[in-house]
C-alpha cells in the first residue's frame, strides 16, 4: 500500500510539499497537519481525507445520530483542528473524524467493507505502537460489532452514558456562600487551575487562546484558590460539553452543582445546548447530571487501546 499526502504549515497555512511514501512512514505531529490523504491499493482509492471546505458534506450524517459526540461537530465546524476521512469525497456515506489529540468518531454506514478494511490497515500501520492515544466513539451497535470483531486484539471496550438537557427540569437559581467568589474562566484562572490548565487546553483545544475565544468556563474561588470548576471540554458553536471538577477538600457542599448550573445558565444565555457525557459506572456524575436537568440517558460504546 502507498499513500499520497499533502501537508500545510499550521502557522501560515502555506503548502509545503506533496510526496509519495510508504504508509509506514506517515506520522501525525503537532507541527504539521495532513489536509489530503489517500490510501491506495493498486489503482483504487479506498479512503479520502476531506478538505476542510467540504466538511459540510458529512454534517447531516453526524446529525442523524443522537450519539454523535460534541468533538465531531467541533472539528466539522472548524472550532478545533482535526481531520475527516471518508469513503467517497463526492457523496460520503461512511467515515471517521479525528482530533489532533487522537480522539476518533466513526460515522455513517458500517457496511462499506472496503472502507472498513482500509480503516483497519490505517490503524495497524499508522497508530498501533506509534501513537499514545486511540479513543474511538461509536454511534451504533453495528459499529460496536465491527470493533468487537476486528479490533479485539488491540482495544478494550467501555460503556458510556450520554444525556440530553431538559431546560424545564431544573431551577436555574442557586445559593452561594459569601465566602466563595464565582468567576468566568480567563487567562488568570487558567494559570491557577490544577485540572483545566495549559496541558489540558493544548490536548483538547489546541491552545489556550482558542479556548478563551471559543470555549466556556466558570469556577469558584476561595482564598484565591479554585475549589470547583466547570469548562467546555468541547464546544461546537451550538453544543458545549461539560467537564467538571471539585477540589476533594470541598466536596459534599454542592459546589459542583453550583458551577454546573452557572455553566448551564451561560449556555442558555448564548443559545448553546449544554451536553453531559460520562462513564456508565460513574454514579456520582450521573447523579449530578440528573440534578442539573439532564435526562434521556443513552448508552454507547467507546474503545481505547489496551
Amino acid at each position: 500500500m502507498s499513500i499520497f499526502y499533502k501537508y500545510r504549515d499550521l502557522e501560515n497555512w502555506n503548502d509545503l510539499f506533496i510526496a509519495k511514501v510508504s504508509v509506514n512512514y506517515i506520522m501525525f505531529t503537532k507541527d504539521v497537519y495532513p489536509i489530503h490523504l489517500y490510501f491506495i491499493e493498486g489503482d483504487e482509492i479506498k479512503v479520502h481525507c476531506l478538505e476542510s471546505k467540504d466538511y459540510c458534506k458529512i454534517h447531516n450524517i453526524l446529525k442523524e445520530s443522537c450519539k454523535t459526540p460534541t468533538f465531531a461537530f467541533s472539528v466539522v465546524n472548524h472550532v478545533i483542528q482535526g481531520s475527516v476521512y471518508v469513503n467517497d469525497v463526492i457523496e460520503p456515506s461512511s467515515g471517521f473524524v479525528r482530533t489532533c489529540s487522537g480522539v476518533y468518531h466513526v460515522f455513517g454506514k458500517v457496511n462499506d467493507l472496503v472502507f472498513n478494511k482500509s480503516f483497519y490497515r490505517y490503524f495497524v500501520e499508522n497508530i498501533y505502537g506509534k501513537e499514545k492515544r486511540f479513543t474511538v466513539f461509536t454511534p451504533s451497535t453495528e459499529w460496536e460489532t465491527f470493533f468487537d470483531e476486528t479490533f479485539k486484539t488491540y482495544v478494550k471496550k467501555m460503556i458510556r452514558s450520554k444525556y440530553r438537557f431538559i431546560s424545564s427540569g431544573v431551577d436555574s437559581k442557586y445559593n452561594l456562600s459569601n465566602l466563595y467568589e464565582l468567576k468566568d474562566f480567563n487567562s488568570d484562572t487558567l494559570r491557577k487551575s490544577e485540572n483545566f490548565n495549559e496541558p489540558y487546553m493544548l490536548e483538547y483545544w489546541g491552545s489556550e487562546s482558542n479556548f478563551l475565544k471559543n470555549g466556556l468556563g466558570v469556577c469558584l474561588i476561595h482564598k484565591e484558590n479554585i475549589i470547583a470548576e466547570c469548562v467546555s471540554i468541547f464546544h461546537s458553536g451550538k453544543i458545549a460539553e461539560i467537564d467538571i471538577v471539585t477540589n476533594p477538600n470541598y466536596r459534599g457542599q454542592g459546589l459542583g452543582r453550583i458551577v454546573g448550573q452557572e455553566f448551564i445558565n451561560k449556555c442558555v444565555e448564548k443559545n448553546v445546548v449544554p451536553a453531559w457525557d460520562c462513564d456508565n459506572n460513574n454514579e456520582s456524575s450521573k447523579g449530578l447530571a440528573n440534578k442539573l436537568g439532564f435526562s434521556n440517558e443513552e448508552n454507547y460504546a467507546l474503545y481505547v487501546l489496551k
